[in-house]
């Protein structure tokens, strides 16, 4: 059951002198009047929104023809949707995405090319083998990274690694080939870094892609992404991997691993994505430290799937369910962390790219239990709006 605040409980937010909205300006409910969030970034860098651009309503469609600079589908380009079976491709969402966004003049960011998650098993099989002889390929009981994903393990017995690497090829070719030139650039591989793990190592995870073809085909993903779209912006993209940076420590520390040995390899990144899937007590040093970690090896960096729960402190969980009654001062703490945040991506704004909301309104978020994003579920602007409206103000 999604959370809501009644309309009384918002009046007395507004208008109570114990909280900090006024430090954010009056709420606008009207999307016509509330001033542009791109309008507010301009020329610092491109403020972008997720969706799959299927059956919005005049509202949501005017929404993100105001606000936002590029879209990222947030579904309809992921492998299991795209490419169901090896013989299979289905653009028809995606076609409809990218025209639309181009003809109102917003750039698409394409999500993903490749991926342990929403990847069919097809992928992966030998299809020759024998019925009755297979053998699941799992995960340990230690990744627990799966989150939103499903296992993740590979049903039977594993393609020869050839197999699978030219399937892999096929496959990026053939989708980044087609939107060559349209869109701006590609999450190449989303979320390889296990959770868990000391910082020593990669810290991979140890099944899909990984245990079908090795760590290398992170790198020859990246080459043949750039061979299908030369001047596409070529990302890796990953939750939770500022975490320990102040320290160099954990998830950080193994992302840190992992993006040198591409640019050893000579894979043609452009930057790293860092999800930003955060909470009212994240930590907001780790944030601007792993920013400058990044920037120091010649990477650009993106906020590409921003949203701040107003309760609970998962940073990316699927299945956490934490809401209920949401409290006017958690609201006005999750408009402080925007605030904070934004500041943060001010400061860097010589490295960041972009920033990408992931949904378009609370109701229209993954995490919607815990309401984490700018407009509610009637686009109505939330302190968190304002707030990041009044960080734009702030050099």
């Amino acid at each position: 059951m999604k959370t809501l605040i009644s309309k009384k409980l918002i009046t007395t937010f507004i208008l109570s002198g114990t909280v900090a909205v006024s430090a954010f300006g009056q709420q606008t409910n009207n999307v016509a009047s509330q001033k542009s969030l791109k309008q507010a970034y301009a020329g610092k860098f491109w403020i972008g929104c997720a969706d799959d651009l299927r059956a919005n309503s005049d509202a949501y469609q005017a929404s993100i023809k105001k606000h936002y600079d590029i879209v990222t589908p947030e579904n309809c380009m992921k492998p299991e949707r795209i490419h169901p079976t090896e013989d299979k491709y289905t653009f028809e969402t995606a076609d409809a995405l990218v025209d639309w966004s181009l003809k109102n003049g917003i750039k698409v960011w394409g999500h993903t090319l490749a991926w342990h998650g929403q990847t069919p098993q097809w992928f992966f099989q030998d299809k020759n083998s024998t019925a009755g002889t297979t053998t699941p390929v799992t995960q340990p009981a230690t990744d627990t990274g799966t989150r939103r994903r499903g296992p993740g393990f590979i049903e039977g017995p594993l393609a020869s690694r050839e197999v699978v690497l030219e399937r892999l090829k096929q496959h990026i070719m053939t989708v980044a080939g087609r939107y060559k030139g349209r869109i701006t650039g590609w999450d190449v591989f989303n979320e390889s870094i296990a959770d868990g793990g000391d910082g020593t190592t990669e810290n991979l995870r140890t099944y899909s892609w990984y245990k079908a073809v090795g760590p290398e085909v992170i790198t020859m993903a990246f080459k043949w992404a750039h061979e299908a779209d030369p001047n596409a912006q070529l990302y890796y993209n990953d939750y939770n991997i500022e975490q320990g940076a102040v320290e160099n420590k954990g998830k950080h520390a193994s992302s840190m691993l992992l993006l040198k040995r591409l640019i050893k390899e000579g894979a043609p990144i452009t930057g790293v994505g860092i999800q930003g899937h955060w909470h009212l007590n994240t930590n907001l040093a780790d944030v601007e430290k792993a920013i400058e970690n990044y920037a120091s090896l010649g990477l650009k960096v993106s906020i590409t799937e921003l949203d701040v729960t107003a309760t609970g402190n998962n940073s990316g969980a699927m299945n956490v369910n934490q809401g209920g009654s949401i409290s006017a001062e958690n609201f006005a703490k999750q408009a402080e962390v925007y605030k904070k945040l934004f500041e943060i991506f001010n400061r860097h704004a010589d490295v960041i790219d972009r920033v990408t909301f992931w949904g378009l309104s609370d109701t229209r978020s993954w995490r919607r239990n815990q309401q984490p994003l700018l407009f509610d579920g009637e686009l109505n602007a939330k302190p968190a709006f304002n707030a990041v409206i009044e960080a734009s103000q702030k050099k």
